[in-house]
């Protein structure tokens, strides 16, 4: 049974022969390779190379999320500038501008908002004018052409950025604004929400026609952030509605809850999700392995080592004890992989380890 046969085993809940080692690794190895850190023997070896190398499995979205394209209306334009320091995008429309600055990290690997697009709840109109306008496209090129390139080493994924309140706190205002604005401005707020779920409709309708099996929602779901109440009056909703659509085509759900989640994961099984990525248990999160597999029954668990047992804190012995219990509880609804990445930092020799230890375990 090759990786993309054990994935899509593991979703059906059929017998399978061992865990899928499936770590992510693309931080690690961009962070790395720009500061000139690699080790001396992958220093010139692509991530697949690598991944090959370690006997892993690469997680299939880092490949095929460019497959999806937003296709802008015709009267929207849109500037994207650069310099050392950060990323600048503007949306022009006929009723106004937004400008969002992306600020890059010190190896240019990644960014983070340091300015959103909404600075007030008048922005919000000029929102709704660009995503009413919105569509989106499937490249069947790329997919042929990625699916080559990976080949069976994974099965494909695609990612849906945020839903609901969650776009409105990550990607376009900030949690504090956002979350001002809900409290002053619930209406107008909610009716942005109505506009976010318009503009899904459409994207949605897309991936139903699409090849991908599994779809994962990037939520980055985390109770400091979203609380109890929160998650279930906008985000509950969300999953249900997405999810039964998406089974009714035949496909899975899993959401990426990468944070605290421990007053949150009473929900899970309600939000027709096929699994959760990412959870970080304890130490590095605030939910053990037993209250964790209590909450989510035979939903699977995708990933689950903390990332933390990758640094130097943690001896070879408490990862082996640890990796042999996550096993022993979720087998088989099991993807085991690093929650949430692999530090820069990491000992990438602990993968390799890891993935000896498990190919020990019996299912």
């Amino acid at each position: 049974m090759n990786n993309r046969q054990l994935t899509i085993a593991v979703f059906e809940h059929r017998k399978v022969d061992r865990i899928l080692w499936q770590p992510r690794l693309h931080h690690w190895y961009e962070v790395n390779k720009v500061r000139g850190t690699l080790p001396k023997n992958y220093s010139n070896k692509s991530i697949l190379e690598i991944y090959d190398d370690l006997e892993a499995s690469p997680r299939g979205y880092h490949f095929f999320n460019d497959t999806i394209k937003v296709i802008e209306g015709g009267d929207v334009k849109v500037e994207v500038l650069e310099d050392s320091e950060n990323v600048y995008t503007k949306y022009i429309t006929p009723v106004g501008s937004l400008r969002q600055v992306e600020r890059k990290n010190l190896y240019g690997t990644n960014k983070i908002r340091i300015e959103y697009f909404l600075k007030n709840v008048d922005d919000f109109s000029i929102l709704e004018y660009i995503l009413k306008r919105q569509d989106y496209e499937f490249d069947k090129e790329l997919y042929i052409k990625m699916e080559k390139l990976v080949g069976d080493r994974c099965e494909p994924i695609v990612n849906v950025r945020w839903g609901s309140i969650q776009k409105l706190f990550i990607a376009y205002m900030g949690f504090k604004e956002g979350i001002i604005a809900l409290w002053k401005h619930r209406d107008k707020v909610e009716k942005l929400l109505e506009a976010f779920d318009e503009n899904d409709d459409r994207l949605f309708s897309l991936l139903k026609k699409t090849p991908f099996k599994i779809i994962n929602f990037t939520d980055n779901i985390d109770e400091g952030l979203l609380s109890p109440k929160l998650f279930q009056k906008y985000m509950l909703p969300y999953y249900q509605k997405r999810t039964k659509e998406l089974h009714q085509v035949g496909k899975y759900c899993t959401s990426h809850w990468d944070g605290k989640v421990k007053h949150l994961i009473h929900f899970a099984k309600e939000t027709g999700l096929d699994g959760l990525e990412c959870i970080p248990p304890e130490p590095q999160g605030n939910i053990s392995l037993e209250e964790l597999k209590q909450n989510l029954g035979e939903m699977i668990l995708v990933d689950g080592i903390p990332a933390v047992h990758f640094l130097p804190i943690t001896s070879y012995e408490e990862i082996k004890n640890f990796v042999n219990k996550l096993v022993e509880i979720f087998k088989p609804n099991l993807i085991a992989g690093i929650s949430d990445m692999m530090p820069p930092d990491g000992d990438i020799e602990r993968v390799r380890k890891i993935g000896e230890i498990l190919r020990e375990c019996r299912i």
